[in-house]
């Protein structure tokens, strides 16, 4: 009997996130050890993502779970909720990365994660080396399959060439992972679910570390309707908005 939609999807997630996860545990073992001693210099983990990357953005900013040193680099140019077709355009337009980035001020030390899938567009491949001009540590996650396929951006480089480390997140390219009988194009795409899990496992062995070697609490926040976590949650504010002003009340 042939497998429905449903069986087929949740099999391929299942063999490709054991797969990216077990094949490059060294690898994310590393990046968070880079993650340890960024919070412990009291500096920031930034994320950056366009279209439907940003979710990445959005899964690691504020959550419960999340650490307080993670800052998102938003606009709202480049998601998809006003505009598809003009985020689509822009985040192939050059000159976008520097205002974007600047305007966070960073500095040498901290980190970027910088989430393009296909690995070719102009805008994460400019981030990615505006941000190791400045002294950032830059996390590439995109699929290694899919950027080898995909055309080059003007700058002739594709991110997994210009960051310091590079997760791939095994995705086919084009994404999607399902065919279908009558015509080319796949359904069901991979790099959420996948980048979701890596994102997370890297959060967790990085307070698993933060734990063995700090004084205080591991800056994680809690959620709200947990008994106590209002509490916590408001002085980790205080402690960490000197350097992520998300995390201010606007005083």
């Amino acid at each position: 009997m042939d497998k429905n939609g449903i069986q087929r999807y949740f099999e391929k997630i299942q063999l490709l996130t054991n797969q990216v996860v077990l094949d490059q545990n060294d690898l994310l073992l590393t990046i968070s050890s880079c993650m340890v001693n960024t919070v412990q210099q009291h500096k920031r983990i930034f994320l950056f993502g366009t279209g439907h990357s940003h979710m990445m953005v959005e899964e690691g900013f504020y959550r419960a779970g999340g650490l307080t040193a993670v800052v998102p680099i938003f606009s709202a140019a480049l998601m998809l909720h006003e505009n598809p077709i003009m985020s689509g355009k822009l985040e192939r337009t050059p000159g976008l990365a520097a205002p974007l980035l600047e305007f966070h001020q960073p500095q040498p030390g901290e980190m970027i994660f910088v989430y393009s899938n296909s690995g070719v567009n102009q805008l994460p491949v400019e981030m990615a080396l505006l941000a190791k001009e400045k002294g950032l540590t830059v996390i590439a996650v995109l699929s290694k399959k899919y950027a080898a396929k995909a055309p080059t951006n003007a700058i002739g480089k594709k991110l997994y060439e210009v960051a310091d480390f590079v997760i791939d997140n095994g995705g086919e390219p084009g994404d999607a992972l399902i065919s279908l009988k009558e015509q080319p194009w796949q359904v069901a795409p991979s790099s959420t679910v996948v980048n979701a899990i890596i994102w997370n496992a890297l959060v967790a062995e990085t307070a698993l570390q933060l734990e063995k070697t700090m004084d205080e609490e591991v800056p994680v926040l809690a959620s709200l309707n947990m008994p106590g976590a209002a509490e916590h949650n408001e002085k980790l504010f205080l402690s960490w908005k000197d350097v992520n002003p998300y995390l201010g009340y606007g005083d």
